[in-house]
């Protein structure tokens, strides 16, 4: 056990380094869970820093975008080791996020417990070739975690217990459903995430309704209104009360972080049926059969304004439920007292 665990003021006595294997200053679930998680702890009298590419606490370096597991992933591949060295002695708990990704995770020479968080949902071919350089940490102390059952299956080799703990949000408590006809997407131009059927149902439905797309590229159709990566306070504005939220995502997620932000922007969620959605959000979920254009506007055309209404405070309930800041908060400091 870490010293006294804790002060004369009933906080929790340790220092918590969060390990972030992508670029910080770039938008991104992973970054954008490190950060909340770092505040959350910091609100709670817990000192935490975050040890990453352009961290405001241990900086390691410039990145690049390589392409992983569908999408572009700004990382380090040179790290300082001077900045490992001198962040790792700081910290008594050593969080580790995505530890396949960073390459400097292997670098984290310490006899010191680590928390390792699977974060993402990757294929069997890309899973295989890891549990080769899971070698590199038989000599660490392992606690490992996942988002949700779809990445837990990355952290099966690993060595103790997993556990599961999900994303968080800030619960918006001043927010309520309203039916202002129109239609939303969030996320970047991938396949994966079917940018496209949302634009079909765009071209479809164009005289109806109006289709926003907050993304990070814009395409040449008319029928959607582009965002292009904007910051976090422009994208709350955005993306608040616009009426329903489509994902139409079609393989390779772990989470939907997207999804629970969009409801607890005052949106009904209408998602594909992928297992990682229907994880997420259970019975209070509306699924259409993925990449199937005909079966998302029978969807669509069976919903009505009534029933929206009622969806949304099913669906907000259930996040404010499962993925609220303060429940998911207790879970992790619950596990930095006890490992």
């Amino acid at each position: 056990m870490i010293g006294t665990l804790y002060n004369q003021y009933g906080q929790l006595n340790i220092k918590v380094l969060l390990v972030c294997p992508y670029d910080l200053d770039h938008h991104g679930g992973v970054q954008n869970q490190v950060k909340l998680l770092k505040n959350g702890l910091v609100n709670k009298g817990i000192n935490t820093k975050i040890l990453g590419p352009s961290s405001y606490d241990y900086d390691i370096g410039n990145s690049v975008k390589i392409p992983f597991n569908g999408s572009q992933n700004p990382i380090n591949f040179f790290p300082s080791k001077k900045i490992i060295n001198e962040a790792i002695s700081w910290a008594d708990v050593i969080h580790v996020h995505e530890p396949f990704m960073p390459f400097f995770f292997w670098r984290l020479h310490t006899k010191k417990k680590i928390i390792v968080t699977h974060h993402a949902n990757i294929g069997n071919f890309i899973k295989a070739c890891l549990k080769i350089l899971y070698l590199f940490t038989r000599n660490k102390k392992l606690y490992s975690t996942a988002v949700s059952s779809e990445a837990l299956n990355n952290a099966t080799s690993l060595n103790k217990g997993i556990v599961i703990i999900p994303n968080m949000i800030e619960i918006n408590k001043n927010i309520r459903y309203e039916d202002n006809g129109n239609f939303l997407f969030i996320g970047r131009d991938e396949k994966r995430k079917n940018l496209k059927l949302f634009v079909q149902l765009a071209n479809f439905y164009e005289s109806k309704f109006k289709f926003i797309a907050v993304t990070n590229k814009k395409t040449d159709n008319k029928s959607v209104i582009y965002h292009i990566s904007p910051s976090e306070i422009d994208k709350k504005s955005i993306i608040s009360n616009v009426g329903i939220y489509i994902a139409p995502n079609n393989k390779s997620e772990s989470f939907g972080i997207t999804i629970l932000e969009a409801i607890n922007h005052g949106n009904v969620a209408i998602c594909s049926n992928i297992q990682a959605f229907k994880t997420l959000l259970n019975d209070s979920g509306i699924f259409f059969a993925k990449d199937n254009f005909e079966d998302l506007k029978k969807t669509i055309n069976n919903l009505n304004e009534e029933n929206l209404n009622e969806i949304w405070s099913k669906q907000y309930n259930y996040i404010s439920q499962n993925y609220s800041m303060d429940k998911v908060l207790q879970k992790w400091i619950y596990v930095y007292k006890n490992i």
